[in-house]
């Protein structure tokens, strides 16, 4: 009788990265459905008493995140989101962002997260949105808990982290996260030699949604 092959480490790795890239070409296609979807978000969070007019009364920048996944044996989660920045007269357009993390261990079940991230410090802001990738450790219940390393922008008063997670998820679980800027969706929403940094500084013209948006985060 012969055996069933066992995968290599290799073929697991190749099969996560596999994955991943799959998630992360999964997403919305324009700017103004994924900004009504955080808005929607944001709304969910302050109808069940969990933000209010001071959440944001002192931040400098905001992400809105909406992640899914789940799996047994390799976790595997991806999602979408924006970052959105303070400016003198209110707040800036909307910058996609893409979010993935792989963890090797024992899952069981699936879940799937809401998740607002709150900045009060401009630097703290800049490093998650452009230097995103984090280490994250849980033992159940939530795949977004950061570990509190080195400079690490969740760590600390300075970053309020706020998420809403529904389905099963068990097991123990060490493991990456990464958030990306969407430059497909960002230069198809804002024009094709437009830069991060000129969303994030009030130089483009916001799309429709981010009204919706702006409005959510004001209360």
């Amino acid at each position: 009788m012969s055996k069933s092959p066992i995968p290599s480490s290799r073929s697991i790795l190749l099969l996560s990265a596999g994955m991943i890239l799959g998630l992360s070409n999964c997403g919305p296609n324009n700017i103004a459905y994924q900004s009504l979807q955080d808005a929607r978000v944001v709304d969910g969070f302050r109808l069940e008493g969990r933000i209010d007019d001071g959440t944001f009364a002192d931040a400098v920048g905001v992400v809105v995140m909406e992640i899914g996944g789940g799996g047994l044996g390799i976790g595997m989660h991806g999602g979408h989101g924006v970052a959105i920045r303070r400016l003198d007269d209110g707040w800036s357009a909307p910058l996609p962002l893409d979010y993935i993390s792989g963890s090797i261990g024992l899952q069981i079940g699936g879940t799937s997260t809401e998740i607002i991230l709150v900045f009060k410090a401009e630097s703290a802001f800049n490093d998650f949105v452009f230097e995103g990738t984090r280490f994250l450790a849980t033992a159940s219940g939530t795949a977004i808990s950061a570990s509190g390393g080195v400079g690490d922008p969740l760590d600390g008063e300075e970053t309020l982290v706020i998420d809403r997670s529904s389905g099963l998820y068990g097991g123990a679980v060490i493991g990456g996260l990464g958030v990306s800027i969407d430059e497909k969706l960002m230069r198809a929403s804002y024009g094709s030699d437009v830069l991060p940094l000129d969303v994030l500084s009030g130089h483009v013209d916001p799309q429709a949604g981010a009204t919706s948006l702006w409005r959510s985060l004001d209360g």
